[in-house]
């Protein structure tokens, strides 16, 4: 077949780049993925610690039964036996030592939040009784409305309807900053109120917890899958210039390893990289041209997570969180993972990853600054805890995210570009789903499906389904 000489390079080995890739190596197609850190999986991958002979995540992520993609994609290569599901606990909320638990709600959707509002301690009956309108907006409005409130925050548009400041402060103000990762005064009303539908359709509404390391879910099998059909990866590789024709198409790319360099020819190129990676490797003239001028409103959100390693168990507990609500000394982290009490392997004293999403007021912190903060915090959730640090490290990402700031739904771009050879995936060219590793892998499987449209191969790829 005709596809069989065609050759495609991939820059980036992130979900979107692999999930991509196990779809084109199935057609037949010559696929090179190229990384340019030695471990793949991007932001949903983890380090090793040598000292404490344990893998690390970049940072902590939790699983969903709903990310029907990712979930096919695991099944494809074999992994899906890698996450542990929890049957009753969604969430734990902690709020002035208070520990509140929103169990698995099985009431039909979309009504399956309502349990969680009727039972929620910290706000009164008034402040329950207010959401009346916002769940009628939510339910009886179309998506294409909703796209709409691009221009509001979400603080205005939960005012507008009615909601209370109480329940804005005590409620909304801890799921929006953890689902998606920015204060909700600046987080565009239709990314919240689309994110809100879309978790109202849902029939799966579990959370899952990786048994080993976030990236070896999923990074190990992917790579051999791609191998054992032809295809190849490549670690440590640089993409640090993409060269053009006379035509406007892609000539070729320089790309380096260590001290080594090379041109990479393909016939077709998909770059997985964040918009604000890409945009630093286009040349002005198309940086700037009227289809990847949208790349520069990107802005990104950076995180830092935090690995602390006690001499005792601090509790059986796997995952809590700590709630905000702006009248109170602020908490930096979010959100608390106890490894020892997550992964397969380990047990006796715990491990403790934490985030602090949105971090960049707290740049100037120093890593013991940040660990003594994540240790006060850790004890005040847990006051009889007296056990000692015996080893840490802090991580700090540059870019989880894009924020998702009013206005910016519209510079999502798609699959195709203006250059008929170069093609986009990852979590930010979909307008369906907030950015998460749902979104990454579905990116992929669209730009898979896109590709091979080109080729005349017409396949739908994935479950776009709600469940």
């Amino acid at each position: 077949m005709v596809r069989e000489n065609k050759k495609i390079i991939i820059i980036g080995g992130g979900l979107a780049g692999l999930a991509l890739a196990t779809e084109l190596v199935d057609e037949g197609l010559n696929v090179m993925v190229l990384e340019k850190h030695q471990r793949l999986g991007g932001r949903a991958s983890n380090t090793f610690d040598r000292k404490m002979d344990e893998p690390v995540p970049i940072g902590p992520h939790v699983f969903v039964t709903a990310y029907n993609n990712f979930r096919r994609f695991l099944g494809k290569i074999g992994s899906e036996h890698s996450i542990s599901w929890e049957r009753k606990i969604f969430i734990e909320i902690v709020y002035h030592k208070q520990h509140h638990q929103f169990r698995i709600s099985h009431i039909p959707r979309p009504f399956y939040m309502l349990p969680w509002i009727l039972r929620y301690p910290f706000i009164s009956w008034r402040d329950k009784l207010s959401h009346i309108r916002l769940a009628i907006k939510i339910s009886f409005t179309s998506d294409r409305k909703l796209e709409r409130l691009d221009d509001i925050n979400t603080c205005e548009f939960l005012t507008q309807l009615g909601v209370t400041e109480n329940s804005i402060n005590k409620f909304w103000r801890f799921f929006v900053l953890s689902l998606l990762n920015v204060p909700i005064e600046i987080c565009s009303a239709a990314e919240f109120a689309l994110l809100m539908k879309h978790w109202s359709r849902l029939k799966n509404r579990k959370f899952g917890f990786a048994k080993v390391g976030l990236g070896d879910v999923f990074v190990k099998a992917a790579k051999q899958y791609i191998e054992s059909k032809g295809g190849s990866v490549r670690h440590n590789t640089s993409v640090t210039k993409i060269s053009f024709n006379e035509d406007g198409q892609i000539d070729h790319l320089l790309v380096h390893n260590g001290d080594n360099a090379e041109k990479l020819e393909a016939d077709v190129y998909v770059s997985t990289l964040n918009p604000v990676d890409l945009r630093g490797l286009l040349p002005n003239d198309l940086r700037f041209s009227d289809f990847f001028a949208n790349l520069n409103a990107f802005e990104p959100v950076s995180y830092i997570s935090t690995n602390l390693w006690f001499d005792k168990k601090v509790s059986r507990k796997k995952f809590w969180a700590l709630l905000n609500d702006s009248l109170t000394p602020q908490c930096i982290n979010t959100d608390f993972y106890d490894q020892s009490n997550i992964y397969a392997s380990r047990e006796g004293n715990s491990y403790i990853t934490s985030s602090i999403i949105f971090s960049k007021q707290y740049e100037n912190m120093s890593d013991a600054q940040i660990i003594e903060k994540t240790i006060e915090e850790i004890k005040g959730t847990f006051p009889h805890f007296d056990g000692k640090l015996i080893h840490s490290h802090v991580h700090r990402i540059p870019y989880v995210v894009y924020a998702p700031l009013p206005g910016m739904r519209k510079h999502k771009l798609p699959h195709s570009t203006p250059i008929a050879n170069l093609y986009l995936a990852g979590d930010w060219t979909s307008k369906e789903l907030t950015q998460c590793m749902e979104s990454a892998v579905r990116s992929g499987y669209r730009c898979a499906e896109t590709i091979l449209e080109s080729y005349g191969i017409y396949k739908k790829i994935g479950d776009y389904a709600i469940r």
